[in-house]
């Protein structure tokens, strides 16, 4: 018998889900990014559903993701090669993506990777162009990544948000990006130990909250507003940290299958990519793998590259299960 969205999807499911979900939401979302909504409207009358669609996005291939997810993976592959959060070796990796690949890299991350200290002194790297901005600089571009440090240690939340605010600040020193990475790991990290969905977004907002007290209000829209209250394709905002942690959230939060709530973020448009990568890695986790459309799963390029991955994080995370704190 089929597996159904209804079912409790075991822990490896749900894993699995994450990443699959981060990497869909990825590809599918970069055929509306940087469109506002009515242009996204304008240009797929029926909604955005399928990579097949997708328009006028010459440096992927339909159904290739980005770099949201070759960044996690980039955090992925450290994790299982040195078996724990190393902060220096994850930094060095996102810096051989850079070099190797980079399509899509953000500006602010662009620049900090090639800092004079970058490989031996990320943070101070990611500091000092914080303190350039006037502490005013919170893209979206370490939330975008986060998810798979939501698996890593799941069972000890402490653990799961203070792993989330290092690999945060590698690139990005704001606390607003560090919230934004503690609130969307811990619901992960909630989610996979079989917490209840309002349980999890409580816990969440609490790990979230010492960082930056109005990533409150984000979480009441997310809870409470409609996603048009979000502003997703605000101009000059779209690429803000807490409308892409909002956006995860209330897709989390109303959502009543996976690609009910994925195609509802992606179609508001703005930075699209972005907030259906960090939405699919929450719906995944709430859903499960077997929830993600096959058409989804099918049609993502490289997704073989994704499955000795999947295999690998998966035995060791559920190897070590180590006692709940």
């Amino acid at each position: 018998m089929l597996k159904t969205e209804t079912s409790t999807p075991t822990t490896a499911e749900r894993i699995r889900g994450i990443i699959y979900g981060l990497a869909v939401g990825d590809a599918l979302g970069k055929g509306a990014e940087f469109f506002p909504k009515d242009k996204v409207q304008q240009m797929y009358p029926q909604g955005l559903t399928d990579y097949s669609q997708i328009r006028n996005r010459s440096l992927w291939g339909k159904g290739e993701w980005t770099d949201d997810a070759a960044q996690m993976l980039c955090i992925l592959d450290s994790l299982v090669e040195k078996g724990c959060v190393d902060s220096l070796n994850i930094a060095r990796g996102f810096r051989q993506w850079a070099d190797s690949d980079g399509r899509g890299i953000g500006q602010q991350t662009f620049k900090i990777l090639y800092a004079p200290d970058f490989l031996y002194d990320p943070y101070s790297a990611a500091a000092h162009w914080w303190e350039k901005s006037k502490r005013t600089s919170a893209p979206n571009g370490a939330v975008m990544r986060t998810a798979v440090l939501g698996i890593w240690e799941f069972q000890q939340l402490e653990r799961v948000a203070s792993n989330a605010d290092k690999i945060c600040r590698i690139t990005h020193a704001d606390p607003r990006c560090v919230a934004s990475c503690v609130a969307v790991s811990v619901a992960i990290a909630c989610l996979l130990r079989g917490m209840s969905l309002p349980d999890a977004i409580r816990s969440a907002e609490q790990y979230a909250e010492p960082y930056s007290l109005d990533v409150k209000d984000f979480f009441r829209l997310a809870q409470h507003g409609t996603l048009s209250d979000l502003c997703l394709d605000e101009a000059g905002a779209i690429g803000y940290t807490y409308k892409t942690m909002a956006a995860g959230l209330w897709a989390l939060n109303h959502a009543s299958t996976f690609e009910d709530g994925l195609i509802q973020i992606i179609n508001e448009g703005g930075d699209a990519d972005t907030n259906g990568a960090v939405a699919g890695a929450l719906l995944g986790a709430k859903f499960g793998f077997s929830a993600i459309p096959h058409r989804l799963v099918t049609g993502l390029l490289n997704k073989d590259f994704l499955e000795s991955r999947i295999a690998k994080l998966t035995d060791i995370v559920l190897d070590a299960q180590p006692e709940v704190s």
